[in-house]
C-alpha cells in the first residue's frame, strides 16, 4: 500500500509559563489522503435527517423549534430546573450561530465542543450522554477525540474501542505522572514507549452501540522531537505508513487518514526509539455535533499551567472548537489562586483559537459525610466564585450543581444510584442524567438566541 506523507503541525517550542510573583502550592479498500495543517477537515452534504425540519430557504423563515428540540427531560429531576446558561456579554453567540447553520442544513463542517473535566469526566459518562443525545438528533458525526493512552485503569470512552499494551507504555498526565518537558498535549494526558512492538489502537464502536459504529477520517496526534523514534500505522490491519518522529524542534504533529465510511481500526506499533502519542480524533463527513471528552483525574487549573504551548496550541488549532467547556473544581485546591490560574490557562486557549466561546461550569455537589445536613460549604463558595470569575472575563457560566438540585443533592444522587457513596463522583446513570440536562441547557440558550436572531444561519457558512 502506498505510503502516505505526514504533515507536521508547526508550533514553536515553548515551556509553559508559570505565574509570576508568589509561588502557589503545587498539588499532587482503503483510500487515504493528507491535507495541510490549515486545511479544514473533510466535510460533506448537510444531514439528510434534518431535511424535513429545514424551513423554506428562499424566504429564510425562523427555524421551527422541532428542528432542534431534544425531547423531554428525564423525570428523575422533574422538580429541579436546569437553569439558564448565564451569558450577559453574549459570548456564546458565535457558537449559537454555528448551530443555526447546522440546524438549517447549511453547515460545511461539524460543530465541535470540547469539555475539560476532572475525574468525573474520565469515564465519559457526562460527555458520552451528550454525544448520544445530540448525535441522535443531528446525525452520527463520529466519536471525536480519544487519548491513545490509559493513564488510569478506569479511563474509558463510550461508543469507541481502545486498547493499549499497558506494560510497555509509560503513563503521562498533568496530575499523576509528570514529565519535565511539559508535552502533555491539549488533553493533559499522553503515553510513551521505546519498546519495539509496543502497540496502541482505537476503533469504531461495536454494532450494539447507538453511535460511533462508522468513521471516514482519523487524525492521529503524536510528538515530533530531537531523537524521536519511528512507528508504523496500520488501518484495518494493513500497513498504511511508517512515521519518523525525529526532528530538530519539539512539537505536536498529526497524520490524517481518509477512508470509506464504515467500521475501521487504527493501530500504532513502535519500531525504534522513543514514541509519544497523544490521541486520535474519529469523525465522519456529514456535519453534526462532536463532543470531545478531555478528562484528567484530579485535574485543576494549576496543573494546566504546566502544559507546553508547543503541544497544546497546534492540537487546539487542528480541532477548531466552537465551544470550550470547563467542569473543573471537584478538587478543592487553593481557591484564592483560581482566577489567576484560569486567566492564564484560558487566555492561552483563547490565543490559540480566537473567538472561540468559553463556558465555565460549577463543579458537582459534594458532601463530606453521609450524615451531613448541608453540602460542603467550600463547594458552595466555589460555585459562586466561578460565576463571578466568568462574569468578569466575559465567559459563559452554567450552575451544574444547582441543576443537580443544589444543597445535599449528592446525597440524594447516591441514594438513588446516581452518585457514588464517596459523595464526589457520579455513576453512569448520574452522569447520563446530568449530561442530558447540560445538553438541554445549551439548546435552551440556543432557543433564546434564535428569538433575538430569527434569521440566524440564513447566510452561507
Amino acid at each position: 500500500m502506498a505510503r502516505v506523507a505526514g504533515f507536521l503541525v508547526w508550533a514553536a517550542l515553548a515551556a509553559c509559563q508559570k505565574t509570576s510573583g508568589e509561588t502557589p502550592p503545587r498539588p499532587l479498500a482503503l483510500a487515504m489522503s493528507v491535507g495541510p495543517p490549515t486545511a479544514p477537515m473533510p466535510s460533506g452534504s448537510a444531514n439528510a435527517g434534518l431535511a424535513a425540519a429545514v424551513p423554506d430557504k428562499a424566504t429564510c423563515n425562523a427555524i421551527d423549534k422541532s428542528a432542534y428540540d431534544l425531547g423531554p427531560l428525564d423525570p428523575k429531576l422533574s422538580a429541579v430546573p436546569i437553569g439558564p446558561i448565564v451569558d450577559e456579554s453574549h459570548a456564546l453567540d458565535p457558537f449559537y450561530a454555528r448551530l443555526a447553520h447546522l440546524v438549517r442544513g447549511k453547515a460545511k463542517d461539524h460543530v465541535r465542543i470540547a469539555v475539560y473535566g476532572d475525574s468525573n469526566m474520565t469515564m465519559d459518562y457526562i460527555t458520552g450522554a451528550m454525544r448520544r443525545l445530540l448525535q441522535g438528533k443531528f446525525g452520527d458525526g463520529g466519536h471525536g477525540y480519544v487519548a491513545m493512552a490509559r493513564p488510569w485503569g478506569w479511563y474509558h470512552h463510550m461508543d469507541v474501542n481502545q486498547q493499549l499494551g499497558e506494560s510497555k507504555w509509560k503513563k503521562i498526565s498533568t496530575s499523576t505522572d509528570h514529565v519535565s518537558d511539559g508535552h502533555y498535549g491539549f488533553a493533559n494526558v499522553a503515553t510513551e514507549s521505546s519498546t519495539p512492538g509496543a502497540y496502541s489502537w482505537v476503533a469504531t464502536a461495536d454494532d450494539s452501540q447507538p453511535i460511533g459504529k462508522a468513521v471516514s477520517s482519523i487524525d492521529l496526534f503524536y510528538m515530533k522531537r530531537p531523537m524521536g523514534g519511528s512507528f508504523t500505522v496500520k488501518v484495518d490491519d494493513e500497513r498504511a505508513v511508517v512515521i519518523d518522529a525525529a526532528q530538530a524542534e519539539t512539537t505536536a504533529a498529526f497524520e490524517h487518514f481518509d477512508m470509506p465510511d464504515g467500521p475501521h481500526k487504527l493501530e500504532v506499533t513502535v519500531n525504534t526509539g522513543n514514541v509519544r502519542l497523544f490521541g486520535a480524533a474519529l469523525e465522519r463527513k456529514t456535519p453534526s455535533i462532536i463532543v470531545d471528552s478531555l478528562g484528567t483525574g484530579a485535574l485543576n487549573y494549576e496543573q494546566m499551567l504546566h502544559v507546553s504551548d508547543a503541544s497544546r496550541r497546534p492540537m487546539l488549532q487542528r480541532r477548531r472548537y466552537d465551544l470550550v467547556v470547563f467542569l473543573i473544581g471537584t478538587n478543592l485546591f487553593a481557591p484564592a489562586w483560581h482566577e489567576k490560574w484560569m486567566a492564564k490557562d484560558i487566555g492561552d486557549i483563547e490565543s490559540a483559537v480566537p473567538n472561540t466561546p468559553i463556558l465555565i461550569l460549577s463543579p458537582p455537589d459534594i458532601e463530606l459525610h453521609r450524615d451531613d445536613t448541608h453540602s460542603d460549604p467550600r463547594i458552595v463558595a466555589l460555585a459562586k466564585q466561578l460565576a463571578d470569575i466568568a462574569k468578569r472575563h466575559d465567559w459563559g457560566f452554567w450552575d451544574f450543581r444547582a441543576a443537580m438540585g443544589g444543597d445535599m443533592s449528592m446525597i440524594r444522587f447516591a441514594k438513588a444510584g446516581l452518585g457514588a457513596w464517596d459523595l464526589v463522583h457520579l455513576t453512569h446513570d448520574g452522569g447520563t442524567l446530568m449530561g442530558n440536562r447540560f445538553a438541554h441547557a445549551i439548546f435552551e440558550g440556543f432557543d433564546q438566541y434564535l428569538k433575538a436572531h430569527p434569521d440566524a444561519g440564513c447566510d452561507d457558512e
